[in-house]
């Protein structure tokens, strides 16, 4: 049976692992600090199983060793970005949770795959990678999935397109992400020849801001089910060996002419991770604003030295 250990009980780890157990026969583990919390959690989970007609394995743990000989690792542990917090405090926050955990990954699954939920997400991802020594290729980080149901669920809901909506958003997650109006399709169309300048500004808005609505609704907490959604898709792409194209933080190699960095970009999953990372053809200004968010990503992922010692 696969093992997926999902580090953070909170509402993206806990649900993701519940959404988990309902698609395949999966032994998935779920760790957090609190001693009890991941334990009570599994098994309300385990317990709601039997109508499900899941045959999936659910434990908590509070105890890294319980990882051990996992295939996938999910990072959601960390704390979310509270009001007046920079992106560099946030940095400093959950890198020590992260780089804990990835090292614990190498230790006790070292032949695992790791998906980085925490935010700031690309920083986390690349600080994985380095915390953990694995290959590149087998550590990526969860954005783009997210924000590209995003984008396509606000597509769907400005207009009836009842058809095939092809779209990406790359880039980073959060102000730097590159939503590609340009390059998206429906229906094989230009989705620009589909649906009005107005509208799909408002879509590209709305996407932006979407985290940001739920927070203001919500007071105390932040979006978990589309999160949750969002990373289990990777978990099945990768342990199915489907070879999927998903858009993930992913380390480059010169792809879009950049390199040592991780940025969102579409890849192709399987069971060895990032099997692939697609060039795919973008505008002229959809190329732009990807080099812009390369660029931000990489000065940030330079202030994380110190914190790699």
């Amino acid at each position: 049976m696969q093992k997926v250990t999902i580090f953070g009980a909170g509402h993206v780890g806990s649900t993701a692992a519940f959404y988990l157990a309902t698609q395949a026969v999966f032994d998935i583990t779920l760790i957090d600090a609190i001693e009890g919390r991941a334990r009570g959690l599994a098994l309300d989970i385990a317990q709601s199983l039997p109508f499900i007609g899941s045959g999936a394995r659910v434990m908590g743990s509070s105890n890294s060793e319980d990882a051990d000989g996992s295939d996938v690792i999910v990072i959601t542990a960390g704390f979310p970005r509270k009001e007046g917090m920079s992106r560099i405090d946030l940095t400093r926050t959950n890198a020590p949770i992260v780089k804990k955990i990835a090292s614990d990954a190498a230790r006790f699954a070292p032949d695992s795959i790791l998906i980085v939920v925490t935010n700031p997400v690309d920083e986390m991802t690349y600080l994985a990678w380095r915390a953990s020594g694995f290959e590149a290729s087998r550590v990526m980080g969860m954005a783009g999935v997210l924000d590209t149901s995003r984008f396509m669920y606000f597509l769907r809901e400005s207009a009836p397109l009842e058809g095939e909506l092809d779209s990406f958003v790359l880039g980073s997650h959060g102000d730097d992400m590159v939503v590609l109006v340009d390059s998206s399709t429906f229906e094989e169309k230009p989705i620009s020849e589909v649906l009005s300048e107005e509208i799909l500004s408002s879509c590209v808005r709305k996407t932006r801001d979407a985290g940001g609505e739920i927070v203001s609704l919500l007071k105390t907490g932040s979006a978990y089910f589309a999160p949750a959604v969002a990373v289990v898709t990777m978990v099945l792409a990768i342990l199915g060996d489907t070879g999927r194209v998903l858009p993930v933080s992913a380390y480059l190699y010169g792809e879009y002419q950049l390199s040592d960095i991780f940025l969102g970009v579409p890849a192709r999953l399987g069971r060895a991770g990032v099997l692939e990372v697609l060039e795919i053809s973008l505008s002229e200004r959809e190329l732009v604003s990807l080099v812009k968010a390369a660029r931000a990503i990489k000065k940030r992922t330079e202030e994380l030295e110190g914190l790699l010692q």
